[in-house]
């Protein structure tokens, strides 16, 4: 379990899979309107939390719960991803707040800080990287706040609604402290 003043992260346990269905009746509380996910794809996690707990070294799926009220109210993920140099995989995050009433509270920048930290403590890497829509300017402000620096832009790097949309790519180093990186 990670913790700071306002939440935890801890791994998923069988009854937060009613919350996480719960979520999936809308596309707005769980994928968000920027993910190309769909409510076919709810197998799949499912499927792997009875494997694995959703929870292996090469990635995982952490939910996010308020310690005042022991609610979940959201998630962060991490995946080592090897692209470009599969000798030395670094991890990619993402994260969402499913809980649509305490959006913009500040809890997913807490989140994603509380994973940064976790992730470098625990793996030999220089990086840490996540990739969001370049319509998505909540996500890209919550990175920002986090400490992570906008690198560039994936051109038509994903495809969502019918069309190809640009993904930004968003990176932290080990040896940057994790304090806003948003242009004033």
């Amino acid at each position: 379990m990670l913790q700071s003043e306002r939440i935890t992260l801890r791994p998923m346990q069988e009854k937060d899979r009613l919350v996480l269905a719960a979520w999936g009746e809308t596309c707005e509380a769980l994928w968000g309107a920027y993910q190309r996910f769909q409510l076919d794809h709810l197998p799949v996690p499912r499927d792997a939390f009875e494997k694995t707990g959703l929870l292996r070294r090469e990635g995982g799926f952490l939910v996010i719960e308020t310690i005042a009220d022991h609610e979940i109210i959201g998630f962060v993920r991490y995946t080592l991803a090897g692209m470009p140099d599969d000798d030395c995989p670094y991890p990619e995050i993402g994260f969402g707040i499913g809980d649509v009433r305490v959006r913009g509270h500040g809890f997913a920048v807490e989140a994603v800080r509380l994973l940064v930290e976790y992730l470098f403590a625990g793996y030999p890497c220089e990086r840490i990287s996540s990739f969001t829509d370049v319509e998505n300017t909540p996500a890209q402000h919550v990175l920002e706040a986090a400490g992570f620096c906008r690198e560039g832009v994936l051109r038509r790097a994903s495809f969502r609604d019918g069309c190809w949309r640009d993904m930004a790519v968003y990176g932290i180093f080990r040896e940057e402290p994790q304090t806003s990186h948003a242009v004033p």
